[in-house]
């Protein structure tokens, strides 16, 4: 559409105060509109539906959808919008119409580039853009019902790592091939379409995190059989209390935050030791190590380190 837009497991967490019904009512609309124009199209990409059809079903949705988000933009312009969630409603808003977009411009792609054989890694990048929609609809129900989303946004996280693999086979599988080039072209800009998609969903996960940790605040946080109550400053691991530290604690409390994500070595010991420390790195090391020992035999994680960069918790 053609508005300005910004850009911008886990268990119980406090979600943000409600914004007006309507608007989570309009959010949930758009998202559903994703998830019907997700699956249309992998019909088409499994050959269930003819392209021409799918295609003009998906224009209707994006359509639908783009008058949606002009009611959501035009409702948080009215002076009530001021609150301090109308920013992240109008990111959110603009991440979910651009999912919709990419599923609309995959979808016209097939009809344009007269596509008769489905490459299979455009069929399996496909498969991720509908589990990804209907995340996205679940994180939309959780935060309209004020229940938890953290969960959401970490499989939102995963399926865009997977979206990226499946990405580069495809790529190196085109170019092994013996296709016409034109085949190899048409293919490598569908596939990195619906793979693009991906990428918004992950946006629209990184806002949903941030609207928590800035307005909801974190009551208790998990990843495997690792729990930890922020607010008692307490750790259990497989329902047992484990003693941690006060850095050991920031350490795991930052990583589990970012669960399956790379948090750098210079966030870890600014954020754990503060921004005037001077120290040996090898400091952080060490306090790793420690928490490695208390954490990873039985509570079913594992802090990798990633060499050069710093580290990741993982299931």
């Amino acid at each position: 559409m053609s508005e300005a837009r910004p850009r911008g497991d886990i268990l119980p967490v406090r979600s943000p105060a409600p914004a007006p019904e309507d608007d989570f009512a309009l959010l949930s609309e758009l998202a559903g509109a994703i998830v019907a124009a997700a699956e249309t199209l992998q019909e088409a990409l499994e050959k269930r539906t003819d392209t021409e059809e799918a295609w003009q079903r998906i224009r209707e949705l994006e359509h639908k959808g783009d008058a949606v988000a002009r009611d959501i933009f035009d409702r948080l312009a009215s002076p009530r919008a001021e609150a301090p969630q109308a920013e992240a409603l109008r990111t959110l808003t603009g991440h979910l119409d651009d999912v919709l977009d990419g599923i609309e411009a995959a979808a016209a792609r097939l009809v344009v580039y007269r596509v008769r054989r489905i490459h299979p890694g455009a069929r399996q990048l496909g498969a991720v853009v509908v589990e990804s929609a209907n995340e996205l609809d679940l994180a939309i129900q959780a935060l309209r019902r004020g229940e938890v989303v953290f969960p959401h946004a970490r499989t939102l996280h995963r399926l865009e790592n997977r979206a990226d693999d499946l990405l580069r086979d495809a790529i190196e599988a085109l170019f092994a091939s013996r296709q016409d080039v034109r085949e190899i072209v048409k293919w490598k800009d569908i596939c990195e379409m619906l793979e693009a998609s991906t990428d918004r969903c992950e946006d629209i996960a990184n806002v949903l995190e941030a609207v928590l940790v800035q307005t909801g605040r974190e009551d208790r946080l998990a990843a495997g059989a690792v729990l930890i109550d922020v607010g008692r400053h307490e750790v259990s691991v497989d329902g047992r209390p484990v003693a941690l530290s006060g850095k050991e604690f920031d350490l795991l409390h930052l990583l589990v935050r970012h669960q399956s994500q790379v948090v750098r070595r210079e966030r870890l010991l600014q954020e754990v030791w503060g921004e005037d420390y001077f120290g040996d790195t090898r400091t952080l090391d060490t306090h790793i190590g420690w928490l490695r020992k208390k954490v990873e035999p039985d509570g079913g994680v594992r802090i990798v380190a990633v060499r050069g960069i710093g580290y990741r918790l993982d299931l």
